[in-house]
């Protein structure tokens, strides 16, 4: 009979073990996990997509040939953009630039400051889901690819995103 205490005190030690060393591990993995789940939400200052588009009764149609007559308004339209840091007041602190370039590489525009004091606004989830840069080219503009350069600029990380690309004027 002692045999049959001494054995199942031996087991309750060794599930008493088991539970303790396995509760010990999921304690290491759950905190892994807590790491894992706090990289993944940390996502990296970026936007989705942008596309070249013509403005028809206040909204945006893609132009996916991006090329356009002299005098016609070329719009780039980025989406969503961010996250842009928070501040204390729970604002964004975002700005944009718009440079343009001939098919000789000569600056023909340039704008800073796109958002202006709008850049500076809590952002939902800290995205701005669709900016917008245009160029409002001219009939004195030289025919052939241009190239438009947008930045935008996260003033509280200090970070930035170029985005640059080709349209071409008839």
């Amino acid at each position: 009979m002692q045999k049959h205490h001494f054995i199942s005190g031996l087991s309750i030690i060794a599930f008493l073990f088991f539970v303790f060393t396995s509760s010990c591990n999921s304690g290491e993995n759950k905190e892994d996990n807590k790491d894992t789940l706090a990289i993944q939400k940390v996502k990296p200052f970026s936007l989705d997509n942008y596309k070249f588009a013509i403005s028809e009764n206040s909204s945006f149609i893609p132009y996916n040939k991006a090329i356009y007559h002299r005098g016609d308004k070329v719009f780039m339209v980025l989406e969503n953009v961010g996250p842009f840091a928070f501040d204390s007041d729970s604002l964004n602190h975002a700005e944009m630039r718009i440079e343009v370039t001939n098919a000789i590489g000569e600056l023909i525009y340039k704008q800073d400051s796109l958002f202006g004091p709008s850049g500076k606004r809590n952002f939902p989830n800290g995205i701005i889901k669709s900016p917008y840069a245009k160029y409002q080219s001219d009939l004195k503009d030289k025919p052939g690819k241009h190239t438009m350069t947008l930045v935008v600029y996260d003033l509280l990380k200090r970070d930035s995103i170029v985005i640059s690309d080709d349209f071409f004027l008839e």
